[in-house]
């Protein structure tokens, strides 16, 4: 069976989303011959090396914002760090002590990660940091980190700007993903091009180079939006499992054991679907009910797909038939309201979608 190189791109509490992931993978018996993490990617990288998937879930399923940082400022949003209305909090505590202290963190992963397990394991793990007292990349396999300090460089790499206390002592890093946040480079060296990348990234790095693509098989792992993922620092437990799901049915549909444009269907009921009302039908009826807000994270049947759909178009139909009336009956202003609103309605996006809905009003 192919083996591939596993890249794990930073990206805070959306990290979650790559466990998901890996759940697939372990089911669909894929196998990895090395893996690059950055960030939270290193983090799940070391589990993944190591196979400690029960950890893996259990630390994403307990972790809190208290597991990783001493804040001495109560937060109005203790689940998500670096919320607007958390700033003034976060000011005063960089003030007082020079950084947030993030010396928790160690502790935290330290019931997960065990870097004796990732050290034996087959499965090389590489990670990059950034190192301010060179101003240079560190690009480390396992075997380059001293030992006893793997979670340091763990860290090392994870480390966002704000935070203080953590890394290996005496050295200043920063994030490794502000360098390259895809570590694509890490494996491409090592010769390995099948390739298996799970994104959850937003910035790539400065120094990310996607032209390198082209020479390698790349399966992409990722989500249809990237802002279902939710905010890099939102560790509320609502999101963790979210995210886990979400990467569960994307990991599924990238090898073709789930199928749909930008819903998730087994692949006979999508084949169904697509015979029933054609591939453009299909795919306009998949962007309006994603426009119109219908729940993605989850595998649809196909009569509860379309009456779903139908439903929910309904709801907004008679949602918009009530705001002009409301319109209208504010005299002039609501006439003129109304007439745009129906110019506007007749060009639709969705014509054929439109068509098949309105059908089955009759």
């Amino acid at each position: 069976m192919r083996s591939y190189g596993l890249i794990l791109p930073g990206g805070g509490a959306k990290g979650a989303y790559q466990i998901g992931a890996w759940s697939a993978l372990r089911e669909m018996r894929i196998k990895f011959s090395a893996i690059a993490g950055v960030s939270i990617g290193s983090i799940n990288g070391a589990l993944i090396a190591s196979n400690r998937y029960e950890q893996a879930l259990e630390m994403w399923n307990t972790v809190r914002i208290e597991h990783g940082v001493n804040i001495t400022e109560e937060l109005k949003e203790p689940d998500n760090l670096f919320s607007v209305k958390n700033y003034a909090a976060l000011f005063k505590e960089i003030m007082r002590n020079g950084g947030i202290d993030a010396s928790p963190t160690k502790d935290f992963l330290s019931q997960y990660i065990d870097e004796a397990a990732v050290r034996k394991s087959k499965i090389p793990l590489g990670l990059i940091t950034y190192q301010l007292s060179t101003m240079n990349p560190l690009e480390l396999f396992t075997q380059d980190i001293p030992e006893g300090e793997l979670i340091d460089y763990i860290l090392a790499s994870s480390k966002v700007p704000g935070v203080s206390k953590i890394g290996p002592e005496g050295e200043m890093f920063i994030d490794g993903g502000v360098y390259d946040n895809i570590p694509f480079s890490v494996l491409k060296k090592r010769g390995i091009n099948n390739l298996i990348i799970i994104d959850i990234s937003v910035m790539k790095g400065w120094k990310h180079q996607t032209d390198a693509y082209s020479c390698s098989q790349i399966v992409n792992i990722r989500p249809y939006n990237s802002d279902e993922l939710g905010a890099a620092f939102d560790f509320s437990p609502e999101m963790a499992t979210k995210r886990m799901t979400m990467g569960y049915l994307d990991a599924k549909k990238a090898f073709g054991k789930l199928q749909g444009n930008i819903y998730h269907f087994l692949p006979r009921t999508f084949s169904a679907l697509l015979k029933k009302y054609g591939p453009e039908t299909l795919y306009q009826l998949e962007q309006l009910a994603f426009n119109m807000g219908l729940e993605r994270i989850k595998i649809y049947k196909a009569d509860e797909f379309i009456n779903a759909v139908f439903e929910l178009y309904q709801q907004k139909e008679a949602e918009r038939e009530e705001k002009e009336g409301n319109e209208e009956n504010k005299g002039f202003l609501g006439t003129i309201v109304k007439k745009w609103t129906d110019i506007v309605n007749t060009k639709s996006d969705f014509p054929l979608a439109d068509e098949l809905l309105e059908a089955m009003k009759k």
